[in-house]
């Protein structure tokens, strides 16, 4: 079994190595250490559910983000603009619409977000059952982003069936995580919620003509945020507690996400064989239960959420209502296998 996982895992490398961009990984960590009280003479009970079995449950190739799995037509027939606008929190969001006029609808946004791209997200996220992230350059917008509880693209919304896209877009998607329809002008991905309801989740919408801009230590930290608020929008969307952030468990994240790309693996264990755990320890935090998300590969923040959404053991740790403290760890390194790696750590 053994020799067969060392083949396996060593023909997957030789792969991703011709085509890095068309994959990304994710794997979970999950260790609780709980105390029952119940009995001052009882010892502390530890459970430990780590998984590692490639590319089964834990590790998942990217199945269709880069690799576009367009509609059957080559470009949207809806009538002009309304393909292009997004209704949210009771206002219509266009592309080529300025930030005077997006201000004026939605008010200053909470925070400004760099990205690698040549474009900026005006985040908001007051209120996390209608997160909108708005993509800006040159003071116009160009894209948009939200999983907001009322949101209406094209009479496509949060819980409309893959049916209702196929009717609404003309095309013959079957179910994915997300589902890429491309024109002249722009991309569309309609995030679905492959495990359960089978349904819409969310949407984005963004120009074609975006171009690759420069990984810098400000949109690395600002990427963290987006995790962070992507990951909370989600719980308050399940109706769970919110988490709060751990500025020193995203520091032992993001020193867990250096190590697999400086030293070319991908696993919760670090090139020391420290656990998350072990990493937490060393950064003073104790903890009652933890729980480790990694992805690698995958081309953003709001992509890499919508795949641990739908990976069963990742939803659980998003999911758990045990969890308190959340911390983000993003790195991206040219030369490494995936060039792009990103740790959630969840604990209480």
């Amino acid at each position: 079994m053994g020799n067969l996982f060392s083949f396996r895992y060593g023909l997957l490398l030789s792969i991703l190595l011709f085509s890095i961009s068309l994959y990304g990984f994710v794997k979970e960590y999950k260790h609780s250490h709980i105390e029952d009280n119940s009995f001052s003479t009882q010892e502390d009970q530890y459970v430990d559910d780590f998984q590692l079995n490639p590319l089964k449950n834990n590790d998942l190739p990217n199945k269709s983000v880069n690799s576009d799995k367009d509609s059957s037509l080559p470009f949207n027939s809806s009538p002009i603009y309304r393909d292009i606008s997004l209704n949210v929190s009771d206002s219509w969001i266009t592309l080529g619409d300025s930030v005077d006029s997006l201000m004026d609808k939605l008010g200053s946004p909470n925070r400004i977000a760099k990205t690698e791209m040549d474009y900026d997200y005006y985040v908001y996220n007051k209120d996390y059952s209608k997160l909108l992230l708005v993509a800006i350059r040159e003071n116009e917008v160009i894209g948009y982003y939200t999983d907001s509880i009322d949101f209406n693209y094209l009479d496509i919304e949060p819980g409309s069936s893959l049916d209702m896209v196929n009717k609404t877009l003309n095309s013959s998607f079957s179910l994915d995580y997300v589902l890429t329809h491309t024109t002249e002008n722009y991309k569309l991905h309609i995030f679905m919620d492959e495990l359960g309801s089978h349904a819409v989740t969310g949407i984005s919408l963004l120009s074609t003509d975006v171009k690759e801009k420069a990984y810098t230590v400000r949109v690395m930290r600002d990427t963290e945020l987006l995790v962070y608020d992507l990951t909370n929008s989600i719980r308050e969307r399940m109706g769970l507690p919110l988490l709060s952030w751990s500025s020193t468990a995203a520091r032992a994240a993001e020193r867990h996400s250096k190590d697999m790309a400086e030293h070319s693996y991908f696993d919760h264990y670090d090139s020391y064989n420290n656990t998350p755990g072990d990493r937490l320890n060393k950064e003073g935090i104790s903890y009652q239960s933890i729980g480790e998300n990694i992805i690698a590969g995958y081309e953003n923040a709001i992509i890499s959420c919508h795949a641990w959404f739908n990976s069963p053991d990742h939803r659980d740790n998003i999911l758990n209502k045990n969890f308190q403290s959340l911390g983000v760890g993003y790195t991206y390194l040219e030369n490494s296998i995936y060039k792009k790696y990103i740790t959630q750590i969840f604990y209480r």
